[in-house]
């Protein structure tokens, strides 16, 4: 059987200015890295109705240590 239990927090003012940052932190951090995946995405996006015959970039293919 799953028990779940739901806690209401009231949290002071000091922690709540602390909460604030700490989500806002987290929010651009999140920001950052979906920002980086899109901008992969769109450098290494081929046109899907036509193939280069030349050449076609495949991302940054890291190096064996």
């Amino acid at each position: 059987m799953i028990v779940s239990h739901c806690y209401k927090i009231k949290p002071n003012q000091e922690q709540i200015t602390k909460i604030d940052n700490w989500l806002e932190l987290l929010r651009r951090h999140w920001n950052y890295c979906l920002g980086q995946r899109l901008d992969w995405l769109n450098r290494t996006r081929c046109q899907i109705d036509r193939c280069s015959l030349i050449s076609c970039p495949v991302g940054e293919i890291p190096g064996k240590q």
